[in-house]
This record gives structure tokens, sequence and C-alpha cells, in this order.
């Protein structure tokens, strides 16, 4: 993991998670409104994330970043709307930010590496469904805080995985 990866990991999480508190104070006032402020935020942190953590040809990953955050948050929101079941809802904020960040964090050609980070977003947006059905409060304070540093880990999962198996590759040769 480089340094750069993580500054972009958390100044990404810190407009993600200032622009959903604003737009939960404004989504009571207007709807429209606030939904707005969530997704443009949602962009502005694919895009600093993405820049800040050196990805090559930024203009494509962190558009293609943020084109996945906003596809998998309105899913959500679409199922949401189908079904009324409001998990589907409150998982939206943060699976959107996990996908983006799957997607938008180097290395991004690796597919099994990307395969895990979506695992991981499913696993994290799981996660805060959960918190959801237990405290409101908790769930609107840590639900923006979570999505990228669980991406970061699940990186940090994999990359220790590949060096224990080339060890044995290594060790048995």
């Amino acid at each position: 993991m480089k340094r750069g990866k993580w500054v972009g990991i958390v100044v990404g999480t810190l407009i993600a998670s200032g622009t959903f508190w604003l737009g939960l104070f404004t989504v009571e006032t207007d709807r429209v409104t606030g939904l707005t402020i969530i997704a443009v935020g949602i962009i502005f942190a694919m895009y600093t994330q993405a820049v800040l953590a050196g990805v090559e040809n930024i203009g494509t990953v962190a558009f293609h970043s943020a084109l996945y955050a906003i596809v998998a948050g309105s899913t959500l929101v679409v199922l949401f709307s189908a079904t009324r079941s409001p998990s589907y809802l409150v998982a939206a904020p943060t699976f959107a930010i996990a996908v983006g960040g799957a997607v938008g964090m180097p290395p991004v050609d690796q597919k099994s590496r990307t395969l895990l980070r979506f695992g991981a977003a499913g696993a994290v947006s799981f996660l805060v469904v959960a918190v959801y059905w237990v405290d409101l409060t908790v769930y609107a304070m840590i639900a923006p805080l979570v999505a990228l540093p669980v991406i970061g880990l699940a990186d940090r999962v994999f990359d220790r995985a590949v060096e224990v198996m080339d060890e044995d590759t290594e060790q048995t040769e």
C-alpha cells in the first residue's frame, strides 16, 4: 500500500461524510436538494480519492469510479422504490462510496483484487444496515466513514495473501 492511497482514502472519506451529513440535514426540508448534495459529494469524493491515490490515467479512472458509485447508489434507491424496504435506502450511501472506491483505488487492473473490494463493499453495506436496525443515530454517524477505509483494508488483506502465497511457493522449490 502506498502512502498516497491512504491520503486519498482519508480525504475522500472526509468529503463524502461531510456532504452526506449536510445532505441529511437538507433532505428534511427539500428532498431533491439533499439527495443532490449527497450525490455531488460522492462524485467529488471519488475524484479526490483517485487523484490523491496516484492513479495513472486519472480522468478515466475517476470518471468510472464516480459513475459506478452513482449507479450503485441509484440502483439501491430504485430497489427501495419498488419494494419499500428501508434496508436498500439505508445501504445506498455506503454501498455507493464503497463501490466507487473499489473501482477507483489503484491498482485498477487486477480483477481478483477488484472482486475482493466488491465483496468488502457488500459486507460493509450489510454491517451498516445491521447498525441502522439497532440505532439510527449511530448509523447516520458511521455510514459514510467506514466505506473507503474498509476497501483499503481489503487491499491490505489481498497484499498480505499474495505475500504469503509467494513465500509458500519459494519454500517448496
